[in-house]
C-alpha cells in the first residue's frame, strides 16, 4: 500500500468516525426527547423547555464535530493535482453546518423572540449562509476546469498530508 492509499484510508476512518459521533449524539437526542419531564419545565416565562436547551446542545455538539471536521479536511490533506478541493470540501461543509444551525435554533429563538423578532434571526442566518455560498461559488467558478477534470477522471485521487 502505498502513501496515497493509507491517507485515503485514514480520511475514511475519519469519516466513519465522524458518523459514529453523530449517529450516537442524533440517538442521545432522540432518547432525551422521549423523557417528558424535561418537556414540563419552562425557563423564566420564555416557554422555552430544559428539552429545548438540551436538544440545543445536543445540536451545537453536532456542529461543532461538523465543523471541527471541515477544517481538519483542508488543514491535513491535499489531492497533489488540486489543492484546493479540500478548501472546496471545508467550505461545503461550512454551508452545511450553517443550514443545520438555522435548522436547529429556530425552535430556541422562535421562543427567546415570541415571534416579533425572528425576522432578525432569519435575516441574520440568511446574511452568514449568503456568504458561505459567495465563497463556495468563487472556489467553484475559478477552479471549474479541475472539478471537471476530477468527475471525468483526468485527475487521479492522489492525497498528500500538509
Amino acid at each position: 500500500m502505498n502513501k496515497s492509499e493509507s491517507l485515503i484510508n485514514d480520511l475514511g476512518m475519519r469519516v466513519v468516525k465522524l458518523c459514529i459521533i453523530l449517529g450516537i449524539v442524533f440517538l442521545f437526542r432522540f432518547l432525551i426527547s422521549k423523557i417528558t419531564v424535561f418537556d414540563e419545565t419552562e425557563f423564566f416565562n420564555t416557554r422555552l423547555t430544559v428539552l429545548d436547551v438540551l436538544i440545543g446542545a445536543a445540536n451545537a455538539v453536532i456542529l461543532v464535530f461538523l465543523m471541527k471536521f471541515g477544517f481538519y479536511l483542508s488543514k491535513h490533506y491535499e489531492i497533489i493535482n488540486f489543492p484546493k478541493a479540500m478548501v472546496i470540501v471545508k467550505w461545503i461543509v461550512m454551508l452545511i453546518a450553517s443550514i443545520i444551525a438555522y435548522q436547529t435554533f429556530y425552535h430556541m429563538a422562535k421562543h427567546i423572540f415570541r415571534r416579533h423578532n425572528i425576522e432578525t434571526y432569519n435575516i441574520t442566518f440568511l446574511c452568514i449562509n449568503l456568504l458561505v455560498l459567495a465563497r463556495l461559488g468563487v472556489l467553484v467558478f475559478s477552479n471549474m476546469e479541475k472539478i471537471i477534470d476530477l468527475f471525468v477522471g483526468k485527475i487521479k485521487v492522489v492525497l498528500k498530508v500538509n
